[in-house]
């Protein structure tokens, strides 16, 4: 439920919440049964709650009919589920179920961009299968490291490889990084040794 929660809102809003979610519904069952009105009391804070609570409750029934209450470890089962989308299949199926897979996010997005050079052709690169199966190429095969390796991106892009002023002076992949070649021709890298 985790991932749904975080839908167009901050682990740091969803923090505050969650304990509490998961005490009242520490199951599909325990949701289902709980009905909309307590959903939306809790998850009021994340806003959307509306909408939320709706998803949510329909989730729910959707893994207590088709999957008697068991988040599936498949990916073709999980695209059966409401509100579930590439991104949430694959957070799914690295941390639940133990699969290697990328969590390809705007900031592995515009990591994969800048060191490989790899771009998406299409409007929403979310969506691009090419993309999708680059960065599924280049995650550790052994569960354990994926789950670091995806980490570990996410955090490089969120200190080092950043949107806006990216550190790639103190990058430790700019000799590889195709991104920092272009820019250090051009002048523009900032070398500042700061990660705040």
């Amino acid at each position: 439920m985790a991932p749904l929660l975080l839908k167009r809102t901050t682990i740091r809003q969803v923090a505050r919440i969650y304990e509490e979610f998961m005490r009242r519904f520490p199951t599909p069952h325990a949701l289902l049964s709980a009905g909309e009105k307590d959903v939306k009391k809790i998850i009021k804070p994340l806003g959307l709650h509306n909408k939320r609570s709706k998803e949510l409750i329909e989730l729910a029934r959707v893994l207590v009919d088709k999957f008697n209450g068991e988040v599936p470890c498949d990916k073709e089962k999980l695209r059966e589920l409401p509100g579930v989308g590439e991104y949430i299949i694959s957070e799914v199926l690295l941390r639940a179920c133990r699969k290697p897979e990328p969590l390809l996010d705007r900031n592995m997005i515009r990591v994969v961009e800048r060191i490989f050079s790899v771009k998406s052709a299409k409007k929403n690169p979310y969506k691009d299968p090419v993309l999708w199966s680059f960065a599924k190429m280049i995650v550790p095969k052994d569960p354990d490291l994926a789950e670091k390796f995806n980490f570990g991106i996410l955090d490089f892009a969120r200190k080092i490889c950043r949107a806006r002023d990216p550190r790639c002076g103190i990058c430790f992949m700019k000799d590889l990084c195709l991104y920092y070649a272009k820019s250090a021709r051009g002048g523009q890298v900032s070398t500042s040794p700061s990660l705040h």
